[in-house]
Parts: structure tokens; sequence; C-alpha cells
């Protein structure tokens, strides 16, 4: 088992504080609020959270409201748009998160019309839309995965893997990658759209789809095509790297840029470490595991201010840092992985005792001030979910950001 960090008494009774602030604020949230049914921005993010509070302890969860939110998102299915951030795809992965965890009453039926629907809706040759996770075709890849523990989603995998296909750049020397679309709302250079741009973070570009592809290689026929797409795209994403060593980032956030990136789940080397220790682990290939080891301990030595971290949530914040890490650890045990956990839990609930509840509000790039935020993203809720994980090391829910 890999070695676990060290919380003080202290530290302990400040987590569990913090666990009643979050839950007492997500729960008037969700009651009070008139909210968006998404994943990273809305109520389905907010009951993951609920969900895992009431594990950690069932006392902070009022089990009624919980029962009627949930009622509620089921009902607003049929009145979704698709996609991850805000529409069915991540909303469906929570409901097939919950109906797996009570196995004894698991309803293999209960998301069969949600598969057809997606199967028909993403089967467009070649695929026009976004590609990335939170709008784009990649964003199904999480929802499929999850399916597939308990039903065969071979056909659902079939069209996003023919639509990663048929947006894939494949070069001479076999080394594949995929290029912003022109009207991807993410793209970094707007004014020449027919430029190839090639987005090096886990939330909207390359290793995000990388790590969409990767559980579709367990599938017999689709095997041969992603291990070929995940070969070539890895063996391509390593050519990013950084020929200086003395950067205190080995990727940057755009192919061909500066090597100049943050910390962060959304951007920077920490996930794209972990996408390439999986693909290394999964394909049995431990050149990629050992450049990713190479890569997370360069991470390691970043602190707050090289690694521009200026807020507490999942997305890029110090709270997502330590779970970052804990993930890392998991993947790749290491004692420096460990200490790089403890320094973020550390950093985190120091911020907590000199600024209270204000050091978990995120902070906006727009106005350049921090705001109240209720999000899994962004938010509340997604630190709540760093903080239950602390306890019971039990990280079976970040499949949904492409970490598992």
């Amino acid at each position: 088992m890999p070695e676990q960090i060290s919380l003080s008494t202290q530290q302990r009774d400040t987590i569990k504080t913090l666990l009643t602030i979050i839950t007492d604020k997500v729960s008037a949230n969700i009651r009070d609020a008139q909210l968006p049914h998404g994943l990273l921005s809305g109520l389905a993010g907010q009951l993951l959270f609920l969900y895992k509070a009431y594990q950690y302890d069932a006392s902070l969860v009022d089990e009624a409201l919980f029962t009627q939110k949930l009622e509620a998102l089921q009902e607003g299915l049929d009145q979704q748009s698709f996609e991850m951030s805000n529409g069915l795809a991540g909303q469906a992965w929570l409901l097939e998160y919950l109906n797996q965890a009570d196995p004894e009453n698991y309803d293999p039926e209960l998301l069969e019309e949600v598969d057809e629907l997606f199967r028909a809706a993403l089967d467009h040759q070649p695929w026009q839309g976004e590609i990335e996770m939170v709008l784009g075709l990649s964003g199904f890849a999480p929802y499929a995965s999850r399916r597939a523990k308990q039903s065969d989603q071979a056909a659902l995998y079939e069209v996003i893997v023919s639509g990663l296909e048929s947006t894939a750049t494949h070069f001479d020397n076999g080394h594949i990658t995929w290029s912003q679309p022109q009207e991807s709302v993410y793209r970094f250079n707007k004014d020449e759209p027919t430029e190839p741009e090639y987005n090096l973070g886990l939330a909207h570009g390359v290793p995000g789809i990388i790590a969409a592809l990767l559980p579709a290689v367990h599938i017999s026929s689709l095997q041969v095509r992603v291990t070929t797409l995940l070969l070539g795209a890895c063996d391509w994403l390593l050519e990013q790297q950084s020929p200086d060593s003395t950067s205190h980032s080995c990727f940057g956030s755009c192919a061909g840029g500066e090597h100049q990136s943050r910390l962060g789940w959304c951007y920077g080397d920490l996930t794209i470490a972990m996408t390439l220790a999986r693909v290394g682990q999964q394909l049995d290939r431990p050149s990629y595991v050992e450049r990713a080891l190479e890569i997370a301990l360069h991470a390691a030595e970043r602190d707050e201010q090289s690694g521009h971290i200026s807020d507490a949530g999942l997305c890029h914040g110090f709270y997502g840092m330590a779970l970052i890490y804990q993930i890392l650890n998991q993947l790749m045990p290491h004692p420096r992985f460990v200490q790089a956990m403890q320094y973020w839990i550390d950093y985190s609930l120091q911020q907590y005792t000199e600024r209270g509840v204000e050091s978990l509000y995120a902070y906006n790039g727009l106005d350049k001030d921090y705001h109240e935020d209720f999000s899994f993203l962004m938010g509340y809720a997604g630190i709540g979910l760093a903080l239950t994980t602390l306890f019971d090391d039990d990280t079976g829910w970040v499949d949904c950001l492409l970490m598992a």
C-alpha cells in the first residue's frame, strides 16, 4: 500500500470543521438556488460531494434533501444538452456512479436509453464539433467507461473512437495528434483558425483525448485501433517536452509555444504525467511510466508561486494539488509525492487558519477578485471531495475528470 500522509489531531479537527461548513453551504445552495443540473458547475457535482460527505459522516447530510434533488435531476434529463460540463454526459455519469455504488440493487436498465441516445448523436463522420472533454467528444468517455464496468459499451465507444480517428493528424514518423478545431471556443489563436493548434491541457487538449481513448483499449473489437492512436499520441506528446531541465515546466499549454504552464488539473505537467503513466501501465510500456515519473517529480518541486496557484479549487487550486499528488502516489508510489501532498494540505489548512472561509473562494480572472463558488470544478463541492478523499483514499470518482 502506498505511503500515506500524516495529519495532526489539529489538522483532522480543522478538516472536520471545513467539511461541516462546506456541507452546510452546499446543502443550502441546492435547496435555495435555481441551479443548472451540470456536473462540473451545477447540481450533479454538488450531489456527488454530498454523497461522499454522507459516507464520511452521515449526520452532515440531509438525506431527504439529497433524495429530492436527485429525483429532480433524473426528471430533468430529457431537457438537457449532451456535453459533459453542463449536460447529460456528466449527469448520466453521476447516475451510473451512484447506481454502481449499491451493487445489490444495481439497475442495468437505468441508462440504456441514454446509451442509445449518445450512440446516435455522436455518429458523425468526420466529427465536426469540439473534440476536448468539457464541451466535446472526449467528454462522453467518462460516461462510456463508467458504464462499461457493468455493460457492453463497444457500440458507444466505437462512435467515440471513430470520431477521434476522423479528426487526428498523422505524421510520417508515426506520431499522432489532434489540432483544436477551427471554430473551437478553446483555440488560443482565434485570429488564424486554419493554423494547426495543438493544445497540451488535459481539459481541452491532446492529453485529455489520450485519457478518453484509454479505456477503449480493453474492448477487443477496438484494441488494435486504439493502441495505434495511444502509442502515436504519447510519442508525439513526449516530443513536446522542453529540453531545458532548469525550466519550472516540462510542457507548455500549447505545442510550439513557450514551455510554461501552471500546475493544475486543466493544464500542466502533473496531469500529462498522470496520463502517460496510466497508458504506460495499461499498455505495458515501462518507458512511458519512467518518463511520467521524471516529469511528476520535476513538478513536485514547484510551490504556489512557481505553480501560479491563486485559489483553492480542483481545477487549478491548492486542494486540487493535494488530490492530484494523491492520485500520482497511487499510480507510482513515491515518497516525494507524499511530501508534495503533505505540502499542499498544510498550505491549504494554513490558508484557512489565516483567511477563514474566504480562503475557499474561487479567483475570477476577469474582475481579478475572489467570489464564493459552490461548484465541483472550481468551488466548495470539489474542495469537499478532495477533503473526504484524504480520509478514505477513495479516488474512484476521478474518472469523471479523466484521471482514472
